[in-house]
């Protein structure tokens, strides 16, 4: 599903917790792609330019707005800044997430770890949505992609209860925005990583973990950010204009 050079040439993409994983790997390839980036982070300055800097390596510009994306005010200045700056956003990925801090046994989950995981995982969906729609109404063209997990499809077998329960409403976003407004030439997706080689799936299992969970993939390994960032620029491109809707999966068989 490799795009041809230039395939988001002149787009303007904005990309949550875009200084590290899954999310700097979509910087950088929708970037080679011809797209400029807003690269976007809550507390990992560093890291953000060290994607910018790649990104402009590659002959786009980049604009790092540090934000958490789960405070509305936050995310209204984000866009404003990038639209001042770009005027307009054309293609919104939803990238940010979080795992819960701890494991805990259903009969005593933690509430303020809930609450914390619905702000991160799923409000702040929904409030960068809300923030970039009216202007890709008024162009009639726009790309939502949403990043889930295919723990939302099969559990987690770490009991990580809260991301399970949030990345299911990732998707339930997905469904309940496309019809909205798939006929003003928005298409709203979501891509579902399996277990990708990312420093929070590293946080969260150990090499031991990882290398048991790629024993039980048909590919015989964990994915590469890369890999998913291929498909979230498919969607982002024009040739997915008929593809809206959908959960896209990358898991190398591990879920079908």
């Amino acid at each position: 599903m490799a795009l041809s050079e230039g395939e988001l040439q002149g787009k303007i993409v904005l990309i949550t917790g875009s200084s590290r994983g899954i999310g700097a790997a979509c910087a950088i390839t929708m970037a080679r792609e011809g797209a400029d980036v807003v690269v976007n982070h809550r507390d990992s300055q560093a890291d953000a330019e060290s994607v910018a800097e790649t990104i402009h390596g590659l002959g786009q510009r980049a604009l790092i707005i540090q934000a958490d994306v789960s405070d509305g005010r936050q995310v209204a200045d984000m866009v404003g800044r990038a639209i001042g700056a770009w005027g307009r956003i054309d293609v919104l990925v939803n990238n940010v997430g979080r795992h819960a801090t701890h494991r805990y046994a259903i009969e005593s989950m933690n509430l303020d770890e809930w609450h914390e995981s619905l702000r991160v995982n799923l409000t702040s969906h929904l409030l960068c949505i809300q923030a970039v729609v009216p202007g890709m109404l008024d162009r009639r063209w726009g790309r939502i992609v949403n990043i889930g997990s295919i723990v939302a499809q099969r559990g987690s077998g770490s009991g990580d209860v809260f991301y399970v329960v949030t990345k299911a409403g990732v998707h339930g976003l997905t469904l309940a925005v496309f019809r909205q407004l798939a006929s003003s030439g928005i298409a709203v997706n979501t891509v579902s990583p399996g277990v990708i080689d990312t420093p929070m799936t590293r946080r969260v299992l150990s090499a031991q973990e990882l290398q048991v969970r790629a024993q039980g993939i048909p590919v015989g390994r964990i994915g590469r950010a890369e890999e998913v960032a291929e498909v979230v620029s498919f969607l982002a491109s024009e040739r997915a204009s008929f593809v809206t809707g959908q959960l896209i999966a990358v898991n190398g068989g591990q879920y079908v």
